[in-house]
């Protein structure tokens, strides 16, 4: 099961920027991201304590600037954090992406999200209102550019007014007790941080633990069960996804959170035995 996931750069320090990128410019469309993408297709493996612990299969593709919310959202990447923590978890990631075949540096112009998939590692989408350029290089804007935006009217809107409307419609962003507001993915009709939804975060198939959009920092990152590579039957309870059967070729792993190759299975099995020999099958080392 493979994935074509629309990538945001959301951390610098996962993020290498060339040095022209740094130099103020007067184009639109000079300045540029540069990033590794690859479509990984390996076992992720984590050191512990010396033991080569084997998570779970990655079968996505990746770019390293997308690393940050691949970590918090994948299920395989989130069980190996349990054991050896968001750092070296990042770096094993890192080191796949680099070293699987077919990986490639990649450069987006500004206003663009990368766009990982089977056809184009390096794709991109246009955003703030941008289109793409007849030479599918670049992204234009058609009218005039706002406070970063491209806009079709003949002058810019006041900034300060703007700020208030999304002051307000993030305040009236408020739910019940057990509810907690999260943003509504493909929305179209509003800003993507101003429209929301109240989601039982404990028990939502789609926002399992937290948001899967969430509005604001302060509100977690949740998991989309329905998207666990391999997973026939799943459920969100007490705010973890438990997967219930795994599609053919598939087994579901120890602790029922996601689905494993039954080829690789075995292999695990062997894994586990020494983690539990030394204690730590349920001791995140941090």
């Amino acid at each position: 099961m493979r994935f074509a996931l629309p990538l945001v750069a959301l951390f610098g320090t996962l993020a290498h920027v060339s040095g022209r990128a740094l130099t103020e410019r007067t184009s639109l469309t000079e300045r540029a991201l540069v990033d590794i993408c690859a479509e990984v297709d390996a076992a992720l493996s984590v050191d512990v304590l010396g033991i080569a612990v084997a998570v779970g299969l990655l079968d996505v593709c990746l770019c390293i600037s997308a690393l940050p919310v691949f970590i918090e959202t994948n299920a395989v990447a989130i069980a190996a954090v349990n054991l050896v923590g968001v750092a070296s978890v990042t770096a094993e990631i890192t080191a796949l992406i680099n070293s699987a075949s077919g990986h490639k540096s990649c450069s987006y112009p500004d206003h663009a999200d990368p766009i990982c998939s089977t056809a184009d590692v390096c794709g991109f989408q246009c955003k703030d209102g941008f289109e793409l350029s007849p030479d599918k290089k670049t992204c234009i804007c058609s009218g005039i550019v706002c406070n970063g935006k491209c806009s079709i009217g003949k002058a810019c809107p006041s900034s300060v007014a703007k700020r208030d409307i999304e002051t307000i419609q993030k305040r009236s962003a408020s739910c019940s007790d057990g509810f907690t507001a999260c943003g509504v993915y493909g929305w179209t009709g509003l800003r993507s941080n101003t429209a929301w939804e109240c989601v039982d975060t404990t028990n939502d198939l789609e926002s399992c633990g937290g948001c899967t959009i969430p509005l604001g920092p302060s509100i977690p990152h949740g998991i989309d069960c329905t998207a666990i590579p391999g997973v026939s039957d799943v459920s969100c309870k007490q705010g973890s996804c438990r997967v219930l059967s795994c599609l053919p070729g598939y087994a579901i792993s120890f602790d029922g959170s996601y689905c494993i190759r039954k080829q690789l299975q075995d292999h695990f099995a062997e894994d586990f035995k020494g983690a539990v020999a030394w204690g730590l099958e349920h001791v995140p080392l941090k």
